[in-house]
């Protein structure tokens, strides 16, 4: 191959507006014969990403999901390679929704509406059937799409108790579905115990089996607990679409880290990255339907793309993915929340840690600072009792840590 791997990367986004979208789409596709440079691994330029069935839905979806948070200049390259799903994709009106998306026939491509709470945040808003109801149409009439292909709970349920009483969400779907604007019900959730809830993987395992929920998008990442991945393999075994959310956990920080990137460079680390080894990791489990990974840049898709095309996990990758875990023992969260449940003071530790994420590894400081104040309870409500240390299986100081982030996002 003739093609220059670095040339996708130096590609500026005053370039990529210079060129156009369609220009800057066929310049950068050049670039996809390997992975970033570190990578060092070939892959084909005009392959596609592979699909898999998002459970009882039927739809078949780019193995990796795109989202509409993701800049605009590198939308077109995503769609050039087979991104099919858009998460959040509500946020865009007719206006604002990508000429590379809009572009193709309508039921090429799948969009997803995510409906929050209402009357607060995740922990403090209630469900409002008609609410609910009302905003999903509003939101068809903006964006002009004509329907959403899922509708998606935003945070989920806080217990299993709720999600068998409170019908709101599920009737406001109903409706909406009767009238063509929604096909398919999912829900991203998340945990609950601060408020006296229910984990995610607990409300998940009862909806795969006692409700019209065909899929969810949940927590998953390299080490992760049992139960998630017992969790994974129900829902792969009941045809329940799984997509993987948080799932680069230290990679943003190991990247800025010099010493850490020393160590990166030993040859048995050759070939991979710990984001392309994570890529593939989650790859190689066929009960996982795709995943969402927050991408900001041209470099960062190529990674992911490319690894995502490769799939099987090699030696070098299974290295680089031990590096990383060895690495973020005692500084980075998996978002379990177990130390949640030890807490006296039900501070919702994992929500803070993942606000540190955003700060860290995605380098979004505003949003995080943002998200951290609405928190009923911060870091300073910790009373350094120590209960919650001997629940961290990442071996973080979760006292110290606290501290910390407070100091960062406070």
């Amino acid at each position: 191959m003739q093609d220059n791997p670095n040339h996708f990367n130096e590609l500026s986004r005053r370039e990529f507006i210079r060129v156009g979208a369609a220009g800057a789409t066929g310049v950068a596709l050049a670039g996809f014969g390997g992975l970033a440079s570190q990578a060092h691994a070939e892959t084909d330029a005009t392959a596609k990403l592979p699909r898999r069935r998002y459970g009882r839905t039927g739809l078949e979806i780019s193995t990796l999901v795109g989202a509409a948070d993701w800049s605009a200049a590198i939308i077109p390259l995503a769609v050039a390679q087979g991104v099919n799903y858009w998460h959040k994709a509500h946020r865009w009106t007719a206006e604002t929704m990508p000429a590379a998306i809009k572009s193709q026939p309508r039921e090429s491509y799948y969009l997803e509406v995510v409906v929050d709470r209402v009357g607060g945040d995740h922990m403090k808003g209630h469900i409002d059937e008609e609410q609910h109801y009302q905003f999903v149409k509003q939101c068809v009439e903006r964006s002009g799409v004509g329907y959403y292909d899922v509708f998606k709970f935003h945070f989920g349920y806080h217990s299993v108790d709720e999600a068998k009483t409170e019908p709101g969400m599920v009737r406001a779907y109903e409706r909406l579905k009767k009238e063509g604007l929604v096909k398919h019900l999912a829900l991203s959730q998340h945990h609950y115990n601060n408020i006296g809830g229910d984990l995610a993987y607990d409300v998940i395992n009862y909806l795969v089996d006692n409700s019209p929920y065909e899929a969810a998008q949940f927590f998953y990442t390299y080490g992760d607990k049992r139960q998630i991945e017992d969790c994974i393999a129900l829902a792969g075994k009941k045809d329940f679409g799984v997509i993987a959310m948080k799932t680069m956990g230290g990679v943003g920080r190991a990247a800025d880290d010099k010493k850490f990137q020393a160590l990166l460079a030993e040859p048995r680390f050759k070939g991979s990255t710990p984001a392309a080894a994570m890529v593939k990791w989650l790859m190689s489990n066929p009960n996982l339907t795709a995943a969402v990974i927050a991408t900001s840049n041209f470099e960062q898709l190529q990674e992911n793309f490319g690894a995502a095309k490769q799939g099987a996990v090699a030696a070098g990758d299974r290295e680089a993915l031990n590096l990383l875990a060895a690495y973020n023992k005692g500084l980075t969260c998996l978002l379990c929340a177990d130390c949640v449940s030890h807490c006296p003071e039900h501070i919702a530790i994992a929500d803070i840690l993942r606000y540190e994420r955003y700060a860290m590894d995605y380098h979004e400081l505003n949003r995080a600072r943002a998200e951290y104040q609405t928190l009923t309870k911060n870091g300073t409500a910790c009373i350094a009792c120590g209960d919650c240390l001997s629940g961290c299986p990442a071996d973080i100081n979760v006292v110290a840590k606290l501290k910390e982030v407070h100091a960062l996002l406070g």
